[in-house]
């Protein structure tokens, strides 16, 4: 069985359902020696053939499974609010941290930093916003002083609770896809499309930009003008045919994009000092990655330097990609801690011979694993971790 540390991603509602007792029991027989708890997190509609009560599950959106210090907050423009579960049936955290305490699993807290609509709505002027001024209220915007003061505050919150380890989601800018519910787009949107809408140009960034000496204006102009002609094609047609494959250098013939591109990575790479800083020294802070971050402005190796280490997730690549990817991050990286965050779905993980040959191709590089996810998986699905541990060594 590896040594080295093991987690599955764990939702609160799982462990009222489950009890304590018989979720870590699983767990343990898994090879898990770590809990990652929701601990801040966004809405969804979960499917929970592991669950048996909640089924189909909707969790309240956009709030925290632990119970925040009203005094901590109090004056800060953007608070958190304590679910209703934490309230009506019991603080999973502070249980899991006892149970640590009395030599159970590690704690880790998952903790999701700006995907959070019911901020975003309550407070429109520091979300992202398009070069059209448009809000998208799903995503707090990282350089918002606000926004940032709520996520450094929320994981000193948290850090302060005694648990071992912190992985952040979402730090930085959100994309157009993937972030509100039964999104529409008739247009037919090309990657390109997608990209320009998801670039911030709220008033926050337009300040901090031009503070660096960038020209955030023209930048917004030009890709306002890109988008326009999107929008007035009768059918997509590609402006930036090399994208999304040469990433950023797609865009190197426009250079007040370009430009924006550059500076971009700045308010997230700071956010992620800020936050550091701000937490325990003794609690671990991880930052969730994933192919392609750099569209959110993540410069993962600046950003890497300003925490303890990087949570890699892999769940769509196969096997014999495993091992390049995480090469390539590791070499980005360098001796931070780098853990392969892996998934249980099917089919995308076909079988247990998949998730193993999975795992085996992330041990050379991997400091640790995280599997993907307690609750959303039948029971008998995570006996496929305990092979696939078994399969590498320490």
């Amino acid at each position: 069985m590896s040594r080295r540390p093991v987690s599955v991603w764990t939702y609160p509602w799982d462990l009222h359902d489950l009890g304590l007792d018989v979720a870590l029991g699983r767990l343990a027989e898994a090879g898990a020696t770590m809990v990652s708890l929701a601990t801040a997190y966004h809405a969804g509609r979960f499917l929970q053939p592991g669950n048996p009560r909640r089924r189909v599950w909707f969790p309240e959106d956009g709030t925290v499974y632990y119970r925040p210090d009203t005094a901590r907050w109090a004056g800060a423009e953007i608070a958190p609010r304590m679910a209703r579960i934490v309230e009506e049936e019991g603080d999973m955290l502070s249980g899991l941290i006892a149970r640590r305490d009395r030599g159970g699993p590690g704690v880790s807290c998952w903790t999701v930093c700006l995907h959070n609509t019911r901020l975003g709505m309550l407070h429109p002027d520091h979300v992202m916003r398009t070069a059209h001024g448009d809000p998208h209220l799903y995503a707090l915007c990282p350089s918002s002083p606000a926004a940032r003061a709520y996520a450094t505050g929320l994981v000193a919150e948290i850090a302060a609770l005694g648990p071992d380890r912190i992985e952040l989601e979402t730090p930085e800018f959100m994309g157009f896809a993937h972030g509100f519910h039964h999104e529409k787009d008739g247009l037919g949107l090309l990657p390109e499309d997608e990209f320009l809408l998801g670039l911030c140009f709220c008033r926050h960034c337009l300040a901090r930009a031009a503070a660096a000496g960038v020209d955030g204006e023209g930048a917004r102009r030009r890709v306002a003008e890109l988008l326009d002609a999107a929008f007035a094609r009768e059918l997509p047609r590609a402006a930036f045919p090399d994208f999304p494959a040469a990433g950023a250098a797609a865009f190197a013939g426009e250079p007040e994009i370009a430009a924006w591109l550059a500076w971009r990575s700045e308010p997230v790479t700071s956010l992620l000092a800020a936050i550091r800083e701000a937490a325990a020294p003794e609690v671990e802070v991880l930052l969730i990655d994933f192919a392609g971050s750099w569209a959110g402005g993540v410069d993962l190796a600046a950003a890497a330097a300003e925490v303890d280490g990087v949570l890699h997730c892999a769940y769509t690549v196969p096997p014999e990609g495993i091992g390049p990817l995480l090469a390539e991050v590791r070499a980005r990286i360098g001796p931070r801690r780098l853990i392969a965050g892996l998934q249980l779905f099917h089919p995308t993980v076909r079988d247990a011979d998949d998730l193993a040959a999975r795992v085996a191709a992330a041990a050379p590089f991997a400091d640790g694993f995280n599997f993907y996810n307690l609750g959303l998986v039948p029971p008998a699905r995570l006996a496929w971790i305990a092979r696939a541990l078994g399969g590498v060594g320490g």
